[in-house]
């Protein structure tokens, strides 16, 4: 029985143990036994019935298949009533040194195991920061309102003027050729198009400046060296227009037109709302760089050993993401790649061992604050993400079916809201700080459209 083992136990380091376990002549007896017994209910053996097989004979055609099952049961025995009565926390697979055992003697085997580091976990209040509270100006919200505006204004036609001018939208044919041939997807019939955008190939929009409604005209322009669709790339196109209906921005006013197009009651509401969405930006952005001095000053505030096993699985992941990303951006070979990362080895293992140590930290953290993440919750995460990128939201699903990688997501999620609990708990000195004029500018600009072909067709 179980019981009847002995365990003697020897500290290698704090993280690392090995494990003698001591099996009596008894113990190892009864499982030959049960291990022959257990063969010869279906062993077939010419001359006997199945089942009724004499002992001897079973013992000398079956004694290696015999050892291996008693070895097996025992060494798994062994490991369990250890993990029980030893209450060790394995991090990794241990490695075990197991003879076979021999019926009519004693029998003992050992292993070794990578433990879980135990520390005590320091008062929350002895961490301090400086979190910084965003208050936005009258003229700040109303420069944000100002680009609401442009970013919800409509097209009206033009009365009174027929000849387009850049920030006019048009309504126009085109039908493009290469050297006298159309090629697909360059032809389209009430096309829109805003003059300025960007949104069509180089030179393509500054040659409808000028143009007239009605007039028949001709753009000459080369699709670029690195243009999506190789068959295009680099080669001269010609594309014959002709203009139908000139439409000109129609920008609503910052008031109650204003607040009705984005469906708010009135403009006092929405001026509240976006001042919210200003401050929170700014706050997001404070937030997620006191979380990375947070999780420098936890890698500095303990030192325990670590699991070699846990470290090198870390190394091993960076190393393998450093070669996979030179071999795709460079186009070298794994051997190229590998050699690449050997300089940065020593570096690189420093930074391995910092994750490993936060991750036990604030594991250890979630465990005393009762802090889980739900599986309803990381799908909610994984569908809200989904939905973000839209037509790639697919493409998201399908990589998180994967359970390895959704695990990976939960861990993260649960981490965060670690980090959220000290945040809150530590020694926090606030600082108000007034968001600077005109910061968003830059975002409304990435914001836009980079060049395409005239028509969407061109570019697939």
């Amino acid at each position: 029985m179980i019981t009847s083992m002995h365990l003697e136990t020897e500290d290698l380091s704090p993280v690392l143990k090995r494990v003698r376990v001591t099996v009596p002549q008894g113990r190892v007896d009864a499982g030959f036994t049960a291990a022959y017994a257990q063969i010869a209910r279906s062993a077939a053996v010419p001359g006997f019935r199945r089942g009724h097989v004499p002992k001897s004979v079973i013992v000398k055609r079956y004694r290696k298949q015999a050892t291996v099952d008693v070895t097996r049961d025992l060494v798994n025995e062994g490991w369990r009533k250890a993990m029980d009565d030893l209450g060790f926390v394995p991090v990794a697979e241990p490695d075990f040194d197991a003879a076979s055992p021999k019926e009519g003697e004693g029998y003992s085997f050992s292993f070794t195991l990578e433990i879980a580091p135990v520390f005590d976990i320091q008062p929350y209040e002895q961490l301090t920061f400086e979190r910084v509270r965003w208050n936005a100006s009258d003229d700040v919200v109303e420069h944000e309102l100002g680009h609401l505006a442009e970013r919800v204004a409509g097209f009206a036609a033009v009365e009174g003027r027929d000849v387009v001018e850049k920030g006019d939208q048009i309504l126009f044919d085109y039908a493009g050729s290469i050297d006298g041939v159309a090629f697909p997807g360059g032809t389209d019939t009430g096309a829109e198009l805003e003059i300025g955008s960007g949104r069509f190939i180089p030179g393509f929009e500054d040659q409808t400046i000028g143009r007239k409604v009605g007039e028949e005209f001709a753009v000459e322009v080369t699709f670029p060296a690195d243009y999506g669709a190789k068959d295009l790339a680099g080669k001269a196109a010609r594309f014959d227009c002709k203009i139908h209906e000139i439409r000109a921005k129609s920008i609503p006013e910052i008031g109650p037109a204003l607040a009705e197009a984005v469906g708010e009651p009135d403009l006092d509401t929405l001026r509240g709302k976006m001042r919210e969405q200003i401050e929170a930006h700014h706050t997001q952005q404070t937030d997620r760089e006191a979380k990375d001095a947070l999780r420098a000053a936890l890698i500095a505030a303990y030192d325990f050993a670590l699991p070699p096993t846990l470290v090198e699985t870390e190394l091993h992941q960076k190393r393998v993401e450093f070669a996979s990303n030179m071999m795709q951006k460079d186009k070298v070979t794994a051997e190229v790649a590998l050699a690449a990362f050997k300089p940065m080895e020593d570096e690189t293992r420093t930074q391995a061992e910092g994750t490993v140590r936060l991750r036990l930290i604030l594991e250890a953290i979630a465990e005393r604050e009762s802090i889980d993440i739900e599986p309803a919750e990381v799908n909610s995460y994984i569908e809200q993400m989904a939905r973000s990128l839209g037509q790639f939201g697919g493409q998201v699903r399908q990589m998180y079916r994967d359970q390895n990688r959704r695990a990976g997501l939960r861990r993260q999620m649960r981490e965060d809201r670690v980090l959220d609990l000290l945040l809150d708990r530590a020694s926090t000195t606030r600082i108000d700080r007034d968001v600077p004029p005109h910061v968003h500018d830059h975002d409304h600009e990435a914001a836009d459209g980079e060049a395409q072909a005239p028509a969407e067709g061109a570019a697939e």
